[in-house]
């Protein structure tokens, strides 16, 4: 690890031990060990993952496009009525997502499986690569305005 990475991971590792410093109730030895050692753990494991990511070998592009900002205008209507679906339905059933093929697919299954989650009534169960698909469970029989966005 290189000195700039090293120094990365120092700053991600003090913002998320600040994080769970102000989320517990007490603080005692305990917690400020426990969160010292899963904030250095998440600080290291947010620098190999851009190091990952972001590899000259790797020839997928994992940067979002500015046109999927407008799934983010579907989040809070997603999150209310996956909410009252869950509380009238509470069963559901898989469905198969597919996603267009193009230069950021990578990008699009990662950011799509992160905003079709958000919802109480829909969860990524895999992402199959190979196939541009993301298997969901979902309440509900039709895809919601979302997911229909995600596909555009």
């Amino acid at each position: 690890m290189r000195r700039r990475e090293f120094i990365e991971a120092a700053v991600w590792a003090v913002v998320l031990f600040a994080v769970y410093l102000a989320i517990i109730s007490t603080i005692s030895l305990t917690e400020i060990v426990v969160g010292a050692i899963t904030g250095a753990a998440w600080g290291a494991a947010a620098v190999l993952t851009r190091r990952t990511l972001l590899a000259s070998d790797n020839d997928e592009i994992y940067w979002p496009r500015a046109g999927w900002l407008r799934w983010l205008l579907r989040l809070p209507d997603q999150a209310v009525s996956g909410f009252v679906r869950l509380l009238v339905r509470p069963h559901g059933a898989f469905a198969e997502i597919r996603l267009p093929q193009d230069d950021r697919s990578a990008a699009r299954r990662g950011f799509g499986a992160l905003a079709v989650s958000v919802a109480p009534n829909t969860y990524v169960a895999d992402v199959d690569p190979d196939r541009n698909t993301l298997i969901v469970h979902r309440i509900g029989d039709r895809p919601s305005a979302l997911e229909r966005e995600v596909t555009r």
